[in-house]
């Protein structure tokens, strides 16, 4: 309860939604979720320390529990402290979080050191103190009826604890939403009790029958332009090959690029941190409402590679999902005779996507590891892990220089993750901090020169005329109203939770596009087939997505996956469902139930074609 008041502490506007009742009903609700988490890892361990009377056995039962109970604690705490970046619990990707080791090590030894090494300390007392009270010598055990009624009642306690319900199912996290409301959800709920109950969650996908899940989702996706092709891979679409001319495509995936923070996309009070990204919209074509599918970088990297969202309780591309047949964007370009490259300014292994950009068809892979250092860098100022995003862009332009025309190309930013590590103080105009909003501005700075430069400097190729550039954020960055920004945006209004959601999205090509401000709703899914549309190619894919030139999908939509959450973003507006409820909404009653209905459908249908390997042929 102490870590639940510390979250509400931390991150008070998070939760501002919430009435007196509401408050106190979802901590009532948050203590049923803790005492489900300790009494599941605890019952166990009462039950052997019941039976056991050797003074060893028991010192090792109590420090194991001990040990149980504290890795709670530490990955409860962790949480808090994560859900400064999501604004939600952390849930299954918890058991991926080892692919970036480096990322973890740089932040609990850097900006979090102090919780780091308070966290220790307090282990080392709790596990003392638990060895010493154990060592005590117990004279009386109980034993014959008295131990067998003593039995049976902790069972009872325990089952009734764990269950925590005593009608129908048992007690789930959708069940924690005192109210149907997000706030409430994430008040209740600790971060071990999402990790470890979205452990495995594919049963959860059956939201419709199939039949009829498809087809809906089918009737969303449908063109004249792109027929469906394959009655054993319903949602495989051909695109036709097209007379155009065979133009370079270069890719940027900007980290944390949320569009609630940039000048030139922001509804709140521009800041006038990322002038020339501005400038760049302005001159290319400018999309003002489009999506991120999730909240980690692998999402966007995989949407943006696969066009897909990857379902709650699916694995990873790389770690798992590549099992089933999907279609990818890099090998779809090799075969329309495109050369290919992918890269990121982080460790070379870092998201794995090393791996995953081999699986995307993407011939040539590089790392930080390999891009030398280019930029003006003061002493002690170098970057943990990967590398100064100009060092990725002066390395990204060299390579681009050699590559085969037409070729399709791919690139990472890193610096705008935390922490904020940054060359220079020439570019920390806010009080700078490793972790917080000021960093993040101060790192916001910095990338929008480093593009800057990338871009002044390869208008003097002669490539540059027949290239499209792509910009686009891997997701949102959470709050721009929180307790910092609002030093600088005192007079804004909070903006609904859908907006941190909405990225940047800029195909710019100044010979090719004339500038343009287009409001059609996309997403990372909609990169993949704009390309191939865009590109005039040959193809047969399947994506959870469209062309976002093709004016003859009638509606279009945004399906993300946010931990315990699915949600859906259409032109009627948004809903996010936890699987039991609809906890988060924008629209009237029927509105809100035709988008749940497609948002089954969606869900439904991408889950289970995956899981029966009937994605793509």
């Amino acid at each position: 309860m102490a870590i639940r008041l510390s979250l509400y502490n931390f991150y008070k506007t998070d939760f501002s939604d919430l009435s007196t009742s509401e408050f106190y009903a979802s901590l009532l609700m948050g203590f049923r979720v803790d005492m489900i988490s300790i009494f599941t890892f605890s019952s166990l361990f009462v039950l052997a320390l019941l039976f056991v009377r050797s003074t060893k056995a028991r010192v090792a039962i109590g420090f194991i529990w001990a040990v149980v109970l504290n890795t709670i604690f530490v990955l409860s705490f962790s949480d808090v402290l994560y859900y400064y970046y999501i604004h939600r619990h952390m849930s299954n990707e918890i058991f991926n979080l080892g692919n970036d080791m480096d990322i973890i090590y740089d932040m609990a030894f850097g900006s979090m050191l102090p919780y780091t090494l308070g966290a220790i300390v307090l282990s080392i007392l709790f596990l003392y103190s638990v060895t010493k009270i154990f060592t005590a010598k117990i004279e009386n055990f109980i034993s014959g009826k008295k131990l067998l009624i003593t039995t049976f009642i902790v069972i009872l306690v325990f089952f009734i604890g764990i269950r925590n319900n005593f009608a129908g199912k048992s007690f789930g996290s959708s069940d924690a939403y005192a109210v149907n409301k997000v706030s409430s959800g994430n008040l209740a709920l600790n971060g071990f009790f999402t990790m470890y109950r979205t452990a495995n969650s594919h049963a959860k996908h059956n939201l419709m029958k199939l039949d009829e899940a498809i087809k809906i989702t089918k009737e969303e996706l449908s063109s004249p332009n792109t027929p469906f092709i394959n009655k054993n891979y319903p949602l495989e679409r051909h695109y036709a090959k097209k007379e155009k001319p065979q133009y370079n495509v270069v890719i940027v995936l900007l980290e944390s690029f949320g569009a609630e923070h940039l000048d030139g996309f922001t509804r709140y009070k521009e800041l006038n941190i990322t002038p020339y990204f501005k400038k760049l919209s302005q001159e290319g074509l400018k999309f003002t409402n489009f999506y991120s599918n999730g909240y980690r970088s692998i999402f966007g990297i995989t949407s943006i590679f696969t066009g897909i969202t990857i379902p709650l309780g699916f694995e990873y591309l790389g770690h798992g999902l590549e099992l089933s047949n999907l279609s990818y964007l890099g090998k779809v370009a090799k075969e329309n005779g495109y050369s290919t490259l992918a890269m990121q300014a982080a460790n070379n292994r870092s998201y794995r996507v090393d791996a995953v950009s081999k699986l995307a068809g993407f011939d040539n892979y590089y790392g930080a590891q390999d891009m030398p250092n280019v930029e003006d860098v003061d002493p002690g100022r170098a970057p943990l892990t990967g590398t100064y995003d100009y060092n990725m862009f002066a390395f990204y332009h060299k390579k681009l220089n050699e590559m085969k025309e037409p070729f399709l190309s791919f690139a990472f930013t890193d610096t705008t993750h935390s922490d904020y590590y940054l060359p220079s103080k020439k570019f920390e105009r806010y009080p700078h901090d490793l972790k917080n909003y000021n960093g993040s501005l101060n790192a916001h700075i910095y990338t929008d020169d480093s593009i800057r430069r990338f871009i002044e400097g390869v208008k003097k190729e002669p490539w540059f005329d027949r290239t499209i550039f792509i910009f686009t954020s891997d997701h949102g960055s959470g709050d721009a109203l929180n307790p910092i920004a609002r030093e600088y945006r005192p007079d804004d209004k909070p903006l609904p939770s859908i907006e941190h959601f909405r990225i940047p999205l800029i195909i710019y090509a100044p010979k090719i596009f004339k500038p343009e401000v287009i409001k059609t709703l996309g997403s990372h899914n909609d990169i993949f087939p704009t390309i191939v549309d865009m590109l005039g190619w040959d193809a047969n894919i399947t994506t959870m997505g469209s062309s976002l030139f093709d004016h003859d999908i009638k509606h279009r939509f945004a399906y993300f996956f946010a931990g315990d959450l699915i949600g859906l973003k259409t032109d009627e507006g948004y809903i996010k469902y936890n699987f039991k409820h609809v906890v988060e909404t924008s629209a009237d009653e029927n509105k809100t139930q035709e988008m749940k209905k497609l948002l089954f459908a969606i869900d439904t249908a991408e889950a289970n074609l995956l899981t029966k390997n009937r994605w793509a042929k």
